[in-house]
């Protein structure tokens, strides 16, 4: 995909929230910050701020709008806001915990189960959609970013950002795993980004972070 060379790109996810900690499908709708996700939102501040980030672009949802808030502070940046880095809409699975969704929808579930890229939950987007939003968003911004740049949203999302910008398979993308305290880093040459990325502030590490802490080299 791309991109002016010498820019540098921070996928920064939110800090953990009361559903993620309660194990309930989040998607668009929204809850708060916990005191761990608090902290993690300053842990990804003080990297960013190592890193000399001077711009912020992020989703318009509340808990990136908190994570947002306080790393906005640390840069005194003020950040932008775009509608198209919004999580992945779960539909009529918002608010659900992740354990009462084969009771509910049991279908509907166990499709999703089996091809969560391409399924999509009642009322709901599949990753192919969140692809078509990551690449409307990159197409907008490509030219006019320069320099250090945080591009603060969600999980899913910053997957598929991921896959648009490194034209990833779908099993590479539906691979990545970013928790909360994850930051992705996509260093522009003038062939392929350069990956790394962090937890908390251990890093960087090479690769895209993957399940149970394992790295996924990119060529």
């Amino acid at each position: 995909m791309k991109s002016s060379s010498g820019l540098t790109l921070y996928l920064v996810r939110h800090g953990e929230t009361v559903w993620n900690r309660e194990r309930r499908m989040q998607g668009q709708a929204d809850s708060p910050l916990t005191k761990l996700g608090r902290a993690q939102a300053e842990t990804h501040a003080d990297l960013l701020a190592r890193h000399e980030v001077d711009r912020i672009i992020a989703s318009p949802l509340g808990r990136v709008r908190e994570t947002a808030a306080v790393i906005s502070r640390r840069l005194v940046v003020t950040p932008d806001f775009d509608d198209r880095l919004m999580e992945w809409s779960c539909g009529d699975w918002a608010g659900i915990l992740y354990s009462d969704l084969s009771r509910l929808w049991p279908k509907e579930h166990a499709a999703w189960l089996g091809d969560r890229y391409g399924v999509r939950p009642p009322g709901g987007e599949n990753m192919e959609d969140l692809r078509a939003r990551a690449e409307a968003f990159w197409g907008e911004w490509q030219d006019r970013l320069t320099g250090r740049v945080a591009l603060i949203g969600h999980g899913l999302m910053n997957r598929a950002i991921a896959g648009v910008l490194l034209d990833l398979s779908r099993a590479e993308i539906m691979a990545i795993r970013q928790k909360n305290d994850r930051i992705i880093r996509l260093s522009f040459t003038a062939d392929r980004p350069i990956v790394h990325h962090f937890a908390g502030l251990r890093g960087p590490l090479t690769g895209l972070p993957g399940e149970r802490g394992m790295t996924i080299p990119v060529s």
